[in-house]
């Protein structure tokens, strides 16, 4: 599970929803009439919720701070490992931000 549908789904349960909420299609499910409807919320209110969850996600777009490379690093006085490390950790920052359902600009 994404880390954005757990912290929806921790959300729903501590403002009073029930676990049996939260139960969904089976991937690759689908209806006649409804299309593909396959990982959905049965509850329609709870798909609802979830899908105004994720827009909300999608409007928050964050900028990472511009990577600094061997040559920016040797000439501010650090090592070319100082740029490594630094690519590194805006990797996995990156990585959680968008895990979270935030976009991270390029």
């Amino acid at each position: 599970m994404d880390e954005s549908r757990k912290q929806f789904e921790e959300s729903w349960l501590r403002r009073g929803g029930e676990s049996s909420d939260l139960i969904r299609y089976p991937e690759n499910h689908h209806e006649i009439g409804s299309g593909d409807i396959g990982g959905q919320y049965v509850m329609d209110d709870v798909q609802g919720h979830w899908q105004t969850w994720q827009a909300s996600r999608a409007a928050i777009e964050i900028t990472a701070p511009k990577f600094i490379d061997s040559r920016e690093a040797l000439a501010k006085g650090f090592t070319v490992d100082y740029s490594n490390g630094f690519g590194d950790a805006m990797d996995a920052y990156e990585e959680n931000i968008r895990a979270a359902g935030v976009k991270v600009k390029e």
